[in-house]
């Protein structure tokens, strides 16, 4: 059966299938709910270094160390032109970040940091 709600013809049946259910279906008696009780808190304890090893255990098993880097004949990928273009880009990216590490080098604000983090910056400035 539809429903006309303003103009607009609504199967409620297929709407709310649990609306609409059957009165002649026996009533189940409802069932109490047992009391569970709290598991009981785990008496053995675990010494901190020993989790602390475990983990770094596991950091070793994930991330396994990396080995030597190889070499690609690039010849086999692009061509000398290409080769020589990508080449420039390289150099030119490096003579900016050595621009951008005299220039923070030149900084006293910057004193602390480390090499790392200042090739970082230096970088993220080109």
């Amino acid at each position: 059966m539809t429903n006309n709600v303003h103009g607009i013809g609504i199967n409620t049946g297929s709407v709310n299938p649990y609306g609409n259910q059957t009165k002649g279906s026996e009533a189940k008696p409802e069932e109490k709910p047992t009391e569970n009780t709290p598991a009981a808190p785990q008496n053995s304890q675990v010494k901190a270094e020993d989790v602390l090893s475990y983990m770094a255990q596991q950091a070793v098993t994930v991330n396994p160390k990396v080995s030597a880097p190889r070499t690609y004949d690039v010849s086999k990928y692009v061509t000398p032109e290409q080769a020589a273009r990508i080449a420039g880009f390289v150099t030119s990216f490096e003579d900016q970040v050595a621009q951008g590490l005299i220039a923070i080098n030149g900084m006293d604000e910057l004193a602390g940091l480390s090499e790392q983090a200042k090739y970082e910056i230096a970088a993220k400035m080109v």
